[in-house]
């Protein structure tokens, strides 16, 4: 028997949803604060940030009032969709910083590897529901396939951080199905090997942020320049922060990519080590509910799209975060929500409306 709106809505996960909103509102005071440094502002990120954030809504809210079900059939499509978007990117892509992972169109550009981000999940949730054991070598074969044909494509682009992020998300799924040890081993040998081929396509600049990650007081106004900015910034945040728009290295704009990659030094200069505690607080709390939803579905495969989606977060904003402070080497990632980008943001939110939709349409565990 069909559930009412009513009792459907009772399922809603309004943690998941609020903690979203939240983390975009910060994302857009912090873009705001940096374009009260230009000499003219005219907040052209901050309103592209806000479009982005409306047709998102959008796209929300038609996820919500779909069953989520059907991705599983058209799964598998969308999966070569995402493949053919980022084949045609070696033929049609624009380049910016390096990288040719853009569609541009009328001034309005597009970055289809964010979306074969939730393709790359939908289509890996079907395969794990779909099958009885991981520990098959056929089954095995296929995933490496899964893998396989994405990264290359990325590789030629090059786009270091997306790769790093779906091989996480890859790898999330693999230690959560129960793979025999020797497949485990089997898959750490592939990759190791596929980082140092991989080594071969990158950029000149990409490999020298690599070298200086291990080594960053050899070239302080080169290749290590940006971690080392970042750096100054979160430590001269103190506490509690200069405040918005009142860091030195951002409204000076010493810190390089202060929109993007850097935004988490931003908050932190800014709003200092509460902000940047409080901003990490609330990624825990969407990755809780997240995880809770995961667990709380009956549904295979729903369950499964949380999982990715959980991965995808929580890899991707653990390595911005990482890179700010050095833990890590700059390779280029978005904080979730946070970071200037359309695209990033728009797929992000309809992350969310897929988690809703399964929250909403799938059987709980009883």
């Amino acid at each position: 028997m069909k559930l009412s709106v009513y009792s459907r809505f009772r399922n809603f996960d309004w943690g998941i949803l609020i903690s979203g909103i939240f983390l975009i509102l910060i994302g857009c005071a912090t873009l705001y604060s940096l374009e009260l440094n230009n000499e003219n502002p005219d907040f052209s990120l901050l309103l592209r940030q806000g479009a982005a954030s409306v047709l998102g809504i959008f796209l929300l809210i038609a996820a919500l009032f779909t069953d989520f079900r059907h991705l599983k059939s058209y799964a598998y499509i969308l999966y070569l969709l995402g493949l053919t978007m980022l084949a045609s990117l070696l033929v049609f892509g624009v380049t910016i910083h390096g990288t040719r992972g853009w569609f541009a169109l009328a001034g309005i550009t597009f970055q289809p590897v964010e979306l074969f981000k939730i393709f790359f999940i939908i289509a890996l949730a079907r395969f794990f529901s779909s099958i009885r054991t991981i520990n098959d070598p056929m089954n095995l074969l296929k995933l490496i396939l899964f893998l396989i044909a994405p990264a290359i494509l990325i590789l030629l682009q090059p786009d270091l951080g997306t790769l790093i992020i779906l091989v996480a998300i890859f790898a999330g799924y693999l230690f959560t199905a129960k793979l025999k040890r020797v497949f485990i081993l089997f898959f750490i040998f592939i990759t190791l090997l596929g980082v140092i081929a991989s080594w071969q396509f990158l950029a000149p600049y990409q490999k020298d942020r690599i070298s200086s990650f291990f080594n960053p007081d050899m070239n302080t106004k080169g290749s290590a320049y940006n971690i080392t900015q970042s750096k100054i910034a979160i430590g001269s945040g103190r506490m509690f922060g200069r405040g918005l728009g009142l860091g030195t290295q951002s409204s000076l704009h010493f810190l390089p990519e202060e929109e993007t990659d850097f935004i988490f030094a931003v908050i932190s200069e800014s709003l200092g080590f509460v902000g940047g505690g409080l901003l990490i607080l609330l990624y825990t709390f969407l990755l809780s509910r997240i995880i809770s939803l995961a667990n709380r579905l009956d549904d295979p495969f729903g369950s499964l799209i949380a999982l990715g989606v959980f991965f995808w977060f929580a890899f991707q904003g653990f390595a911005n975060i990482a890179m700010n402070i050095g833990l890590l080497p700059i390779f280029g990632v978005p904080l979730p929500f946070v970071s200037y980008g359309g695209s990033s943001l728009l797929v992000s939110i309809f992350a969310i409306g897929v988690l809703e939709s399964a929250a909403l349409f799938s059987p709980r565990k009883s």
